[in-house]
């Protein structure tokens, strides 16, 4: 299983929509991704993708650059749905939230196996990411996972800043709990009221008690042993008792 980099992407509000606004906001979706592509210098035509009506995963091919895909083809995306919004309808108002991370995936028989294309799906779908779009009132909200945010954002390898991004934690997640959020063109997600800081367990304030020592045995001593009458107890014989005579 090889490691690739994976992107989910999610239309907000789909549900609420009627037929003929949620097929407008497919065509969007799917035009909106494939210009921010061409515009960023990547060819979606090779993109593994899934589509699921109001969603898509999309595996993408070895080579793509993360760093790319966080700066120039977010802002790209970005563009091109505040572009559309401008002549669209309230009812038709293209709104999505992206995921990208990193991870193992693998092709199967109903698409991808492994751990990457689960986690970047759990993570476009996180309540906090939802209530921070919802909030800030913005077309585009992204979430990145810990792979992601360190390695590239971190890094300095990015033009992205670090501190424009906030931390929440998805517990559900396990050992990727950890998640960063971006909203492009609009509010600093720290001004939100929507997600509430994660909380780092207490480190312990000492060294680690001692286990208290076990006294050694010493036999039979000081303990009241109750037996028929006759009865031998000698140091290597077992005798099994089940109440007093």
């Amino acid at each position: 299983m090889s490691y690739r980099t994976v992107m989910s992407v999610d239309l907000q509000g789909y549900g609420s929509a009627s037929q003929n606004v949620q097929r407008v906001l497919q065509e969007n979706l799917v035009e909106c991704l494939r210009e921010a592509a061409v515009n960023a210098g990547l060819d979606s035509g090779l993109w593994a993708d899934q589509g699921s009506g109001d969603g898509k995963l999309m595996v993408l091919p070895f080579g793509v650059s993360v760093e790319v895909l966080v700066g120039r083809f977010v802002r790209e995306l970005n563009a091109e749905l505040r572009g559309r919004n401008r002549v669209s309808s309230r009812e038709a108002r293209t709104r999505m939230r992206l995921a990208i991370h990193h991870g193992p995936a693998a092709e199967a028989s109903n698409g991808y196996s492994g751990s990457a294309p689960v986690v970047v799906t759990r993570l476009c779908g996180a309540e906090p990411l939802r209530k921070a779009l919802e909030e800030a009132g913005t077309d585009l909200g992204v979430i990145v996972s810990a792979f992601v945010f360190r390695g590239s954002i971190e890094a300095g390898m990015t033009s992205l800043d670090a501190e424009t991004l906030r931390r929440v934690r998805l517990p559900d997640l396990g050992n990727d709990a950890d998640a960063w959020i971006w909203l492009p063109g609009g509010p600093d997600p720290h001004t939100l009221d929507s997600a509430e800081e994660p909380v780092d367990p207490p480190s312990p304030s000492g060294p680690p008690e001692e286990p208290a020592e076990t006294p050694p045995w010493d036999g039979f001593r000081g303990t009241t042993i109750y037996a028929p009458r006759g009865t031998v107890i000698g140091r290597d014989q077992n005798n099994h008792y089940w109440g007093r005579p």
